[in-house]
């Protein structure tokens, strides 16, 4: 059978698109599982929501003939939450798809491109949903002039990925753009580039044109005193969450856990939905809790069949999109929201067609698209644990 332009864009639209969508729901982080259950497709461009704090003052006790309280409302603030673009595009040229009535070297070619858009967008929605809306994968860790660097972490980096390195003396100067990373050494934390760019300690790493674009994720979220929707929390900390601090004397054990439960319970009246911990984290308390014997695990509310380590009957779920040394006490039901414009995921098809000819090319492509924002009403009733020495 002949492969047409239609039956491509029908393939596209009806059999890989649900498929990407069934498994953002299957293999995402719990963060994303348990928010999307309360996803909004409904968001304008930009939405306000009136977010409440404080108590109402029109309560009290008084004298049988005394007056009676006054009248006077909890405090009440808007927030503004506009959604962050994201694209992924694919390119399949003329005669690769002409190639299709010939043989299955379309078909896997097409399904190999299909697997690593969707692999790759996955990937990157998540780190994003952790991330504090800059962008920043990593940090360089040693100065030098060259084509190869030292950065401190290359959890998120892989050959093949495009980035900017951005100043860390101003926070805005771009040093270098579209850089290609040809190679990253996982052993040593080094990164090969196609270009040679001088850095500095501390100049960051992001991926091309999305600085500062990225969605408001738990980091950024669960920072205080920073400016999130519009609102600065340094002058309105009753929008901060809770924050508790290790170090090396300071080490986690079962008060800090306590303390985070109880803070979490004043704040909402509820325990904690689930605990997700850095992979450091997570080993800690596994360690921890070891050494007394009472290491347990749980079959999950929100997963059937899943089972994973828990403290004090709350589930405990490690992510590799967590930072290394933190754990989040949340109530993501209750005061989280995944807003999106239409399907968090579609097809850029507004002319009919999800395959579009590229002028002067005989190229076709086709952009995946998403608009949405993370939302949290109640950053107050979540607590941070950070700094966890191993």
């Amino acid at each position: 059978m002949a492969i047409t332009l239609a039956y491509l864009n029908e393939t596209l639209q009806k059999d890989y698109l649900p498929g990407f969508k069934a498994q953002l729901n299957e293999e995402s982080s719990y963060f994303f599982k348990l928010m999307e259950k309360n996803a909004d497709p409904a968001m304008g461009a930009d939405s306000t929501f009136l977010v409440t704090f404080g108590r109402s003052g029109g309560i009290g006790n008084r004298a049988e003939n005394g007056d009676l309280p006054t009248a006077s409302a909890a405090g009440r603030k808007q927030i503004s939450v506009v959604p962050k673009n994201f694209y992924a595009r694919i390119g399949l040229s003329d005669r690769l798809i002409k190639s299709g009535k010939t043989g299955a070297a379309f078909v896997n070619a097409l399904d190999l491109e299909m697997e690593e858009i969707f692999r790759d967008s996955k990937d990157s929605l998540n780190r994003q949903l952790f991330g504090d809306g800059t962008g920043v994968m990593t940090t360089v860790k040693t100065a030098v002039t060259g084509t190869a660097f030292v950065v401190n972490s290359t959890k998120f980096l892989a050959p093949n990925q495009l980035i900017d390195i951005v100043d860390a003396t101003d926070g805005t100067t771009l040093l270098k753009e579209n850089v290609l990373i040809t190679n990253v050494n996982k052993e040593t934390d080094t990164v090969t580039v196609d270009v040679s760019v001088t850095v500095d300690v501390g100049d960051m790493i992001v991926t091309n044109g999305a600085y500062n674009l990225e969605v408001t994720g738990l980091d950024a979220i669960m920072t205080p005193d920073n400016t999130i929707y519009g609102l600065d929390r340094s002058t309105n900390s009753w929008f901060n969450p809770g924050v508790l601090t290790c170090s090396s004397s300071i080490l986690l054990d079962e008060d800090m856990m306590e303390k985070a439960v109880q803070r979490v319970d004043l704040e909402s009246g509820k325990e904690p939905e689930i605990i997700l911990a850095g992979y450091t984290a997570f080993r800690v308390l596994k360690n921890y809790l070891s050494q007394f014997q009472r290491y347990s695990t749980i079959d999950t509310r929100y997963d059937a069949g899943h089972r994973t380590m828990s403290y004090d009957g709350i589930p405990v779920e490690r992510d590799k999109y967590q930072g290394e040394n933190i754990m989040d006490f949340l109530n993501i039901q209750d005061t989280f929201s995944l807003l999106s414009i239409g399907e968090l995921f579609d097809w850029m098809n507004g002319d009919g067609a999800v395959l579009s000819r590229v002028a002067n090319k005989a190229m076709y492509e086709a952009a995946l698209t998403s608009y949405a924002e993370v939302m949290c009403k109640q950053p107050g009733a979540n607590v941070r644990i950070k700094g966890i020495v191993a």
